[in-house]
């Protein structure tokens, strides 16, 4: 019997070093290819991360950052459509904490997620404690 891969399972699709000249001058064949579809997005500057986002309308959010705030400070972008609404919001947080992009003003939240960094904390210290009382 042949196994069903998970590949494909959470990035409905993709698009990697779009030039935002392209969008501009094609923006209607850019938001016929890509659709409604949301996601994350990255806008790059000289192949580098600038900003990362996410949007509901993935052509819209686009074509709306070549007049907002961030005009002229991008030339090319990345997207990855998702396919669970649910996972959009931490995939956008987890590429931002890790890329750190100039243009994004928050690092973004996880939400309910819990950080293991004080209790990670609390017990090596218990550790170190029961090492050193242990001698």
């Amino acid at each position: 019997m042949k196994r069903k891969s998970s590949r494909g399972l959470l990035v409905r699709a993709y698009a990697e070093g779009v030039s935002a000249n392209l969008l501009e001058q094609h923006g209607d064949t850019v938001r016929f290819l890509i659709g409604k579809k949301r996601g994350v997005y990255v806008l790059l500057k000289d192949a580098k991360p600038y900003y990362i986002g996410l949007a509901t309308k993935l052509p819209s959010r686009l074509s709306h950052h070549l007049k907002d705030r961030h005009a002229g400070k991008w030339d090319r972008f990345n997207l990855c459509a998702i396919r669970s609404k649910e996972s959009v919001k931490d995939l956008e947080t987890i590429r931002i904490r890790v890329e750190k992009p100039k243009g994004n003003r928050q690092r973004g939240a996880f939400g309910r997620g819990k950080n293991l960094r004080k209790k990670l904390r609390n017990e090596i210290i218990d550790s170190i404690r029961a090492d050193f009382n242990a001698d």
